[in-house]
């Protein structure tokens, strides 16, 4: 048997993971996997110590352009064509729409697409927004199966036409990791990040907006980003710069899989605009950090107001203020919040879970 995931872009976020996930705890001996893609980033790297084929697509990548697409499309299909695998999972939304066409013309007998977060969400003009929610449908009709990694993607799509019987919720799931430690940290600097693209959907300029106002109120904490870069770095770069943020702000950009890094904080700080079911979220639950997040996409599906975080409306400043102001000025509150979010991944998102979910699809 023969899996062929397909992913747009190469770089290392949350649907990455979720595609080096799935390639190398599905393959074995009876099963042949390999990973199309476009781009050389640290996704392929990962994916070739693993000792697992991957293929570069060439012009795929996040931005659409119309005659790109076509020759996208043509690459695409001489793959599907010289590979001929049993299965092909597509992910996110541009390589779903593509991919579910060009697979069903090559003839592919099972196609599964996974939205890491519906587009549609994102904020954009209004007929924008029907155009790819139409977009958004085709990619499930042409699929076979189509996995929602939320209940609010599901939601957000159970009741168009003939779709029913095609979407699934399958939340994300990380290894369990007993070892880690629960956080004891001495008093003094509390140290809060957030991990993330930098891009418009992750709102970091709002999160910047509230640290300008913490400092007023607090002096003992320290805000760090990290990122393996983005669209919006030099416009963070020059708000931190305006704001007089740098003895408070650091934005690292780093090539360290860095949720290894997480243990070294005390809060994790979601402050997105659009999300899915944000796995640095599940390795910032497993490391014990209490969360302040926005209320988008799945988030409230991993955290739970005042138990083991504080749910806040997207781009709310002063809510984001108030929560980061009372986790770092009550530590018992943040140990407490932290045990509750590691109880809460280490029963909800195992991975074993998710890859027999994922498997029942497949087999």
């Amino acid at each position: 048997m023969k899996i062929l995931y397909i992913i747009t872009k190469s770089n290392w976020g949350g649907a990455q993971k979720y595609v080096f996930d799935l390639a190398k705890n599905i393959k074995s001996e009876e099963r042949e996997v390999k990973v199309a893609f476009g781009g050389n980033g640290l996704l392929s790297q990962k994916l070739n110590d693993e000792k697992i084929e991957t293929i570069h697509i060439k012009n795929l990548d996040r931005d659409v352009n119309i005659l790109k697409e076509f020759s996208v499309a043509s690459e695409l299909y001489s793959v599907l064509k010289k590979e001929n695998p049993d299965i092909v999972h597509l992910n996110s939304s541009k390589i779903g729409a593509i991919g579910s066409l060009v697979a069903r013309l090559a003839g592919i007998k099972k196609i599964i697409f996974t939205a890491h977060g519906f587009p549609f969400r994102e904020e954009r003009p209004f007929l924008q927004i029907i155009l790819i929610k139409f977009i958004s449908w085709l990619s499930i009709i042409f699929s076979h199966k189509t996995i929602c990694v939320s209940k609010k993607d599901y939601e957000d799509v159970k009741d168009w036409l003939f779709v029913q019987d095609k979407i699934i919720t399958i939340h994300n799931g990380i290894e369990i990791n007993e070892s880690v430690k629960e956080n004891n940290k001495e008093e003094g600097e509390v140290k809060i990040v957030s991990i993330g693209e930098l891009n418009k959907n992750k709102g970091f300029e709002y999160a910047l907006q509230a640290v300008n106002f913490l400092k007023e109120k607090v002096k003992n904490f320290k805000y760090t980003i990290l990122s393996f870069g983005g669209d919006e770095r030099e416009s963070l770069e020059k708000q931190i710069s305006e704001l007089s943020l740098e003895k408070y702000v650091d934005l690292i950009i780093t090539k360290e899989k860095s949720d290894k890094l997480l243990k070294n904080f005390d809060i994790y700080f979601m402050p997105s605009i659009k999300e899915g079911l944000p796995y640095v979220l599940l390795e910032a639950g497993m490391n014990s950090l209490p969360i302040v997040a926005s209320d988008t996409g799945g988030i409230n599906e991993i955290v739970e107001n005042y138990k083991n975080g504080f749910l806040i409306k997207p781009k709310d400043i002063n809510g984001f203020l108030l929560s980061l102001e009372r986790l770092i000025a009550d530590k018992e509150l943040r140990e407490k919040m932290g045990r509750e979010a590691k109880e809460k991944v280490r029963r909800e998102f195992d991975l074993e879970k998710m890859l027999k979910k994922t498997k029942d699809i497949y087999f």
